[in-house]
């Protein structure tokens, strides 16, 4: 898990930040280091982190002020509190920036290393669905494009026989606007001469691969 993985320590004490940079490169994460919440957003906004480990109690440029910055950014990265504070109320708040998890100092870093290695699995997983869920949209997209740049008049009726989709070649063949022909029966584009035909062919069931369906 821990292969490529970048990740961001933010912290205001030096001699801790050496020694978790090296616990961690011991593990083999690739470590980037801030000394402070300032430097860490500065360091952000290069892009390519995966994870930020940071304290939420440092002067000037708190934690909760870089999650915040996060936040407003839509940063896709895990984020990871550590800090000798431990009340409810700072607890509370971190989980709320958006936290996976808050582990309390000083740190055990077989600990850390096993929060670390979840919350980087929890954000694989979140980049999957996420990839994935841009990918539904771009086809959506594409087939709508298709369906409304047709020649051919395309429809949708529901069990009552009334338009639940047209598209826009409607208007051009049958000189109505999508939204005359949304709701109203099948009936209204039909010459009265031919409504009983016209009935046989809406309520016509095919069976197997070629069945119509009702929407």
């Amino acid at each position: 898990m821990t292969q490529n993985h970048k990740i961001l320590v933010v912290d205001d004490e030096a001699d801790w930040l050496g020694t978790c940079r090296h616990e961690l490169e011991k593990a083999g994460y690739a470590v980037v280091t801030a000394g402070g919440g300032e430097a860490a957003i500065e360091t952000l906004k290069q892009g390519g982190f995966d994870l930020v480990l940071l304290d939420i109690t440092m002067p000037g440029v708190d934690g909760y002020k870089v999650m915040e910055y996060i936040n407003d950014n839509n940063i896709r990265i895990a984020m990871v509190v550590h800090s000798t504070t431990t009340d409810f109320d700072h607890v509370t708040r971190a989980f709320h920036l958006g936290a996976f998890d808050y582990v309390k100092k000083p740190v055990d870093f077989d600990n850390l290393r096993h929060v670390l290695n979840n919350a980087l699995r929890k954000q694989e997983l979140e980049k999957s669905l996420y990839s994935l869920r841009k990918q539904l949209e771009r086809s959506e997209r594409l087939h709508r494009f298709m369906i409304e740049s047709s020649p051919d008049i395309i429809f949708i009726v529901d069990r009552k026989g009334n338009f639940a989709f047209v598209n826009d070649r409607a208007q051009d063949l049958l000189n109505y606007k999508k939204d005359e022909l949304i709701g109203a029966h099948y009936s209204t584009i039909v010459d009265p001469e031919f409504i009983d035909r016209a009935s046989h062919c809406f309520n016509e069931r095919r069976s197997g691969p070629r069945a119509t369906r009702d929407a």
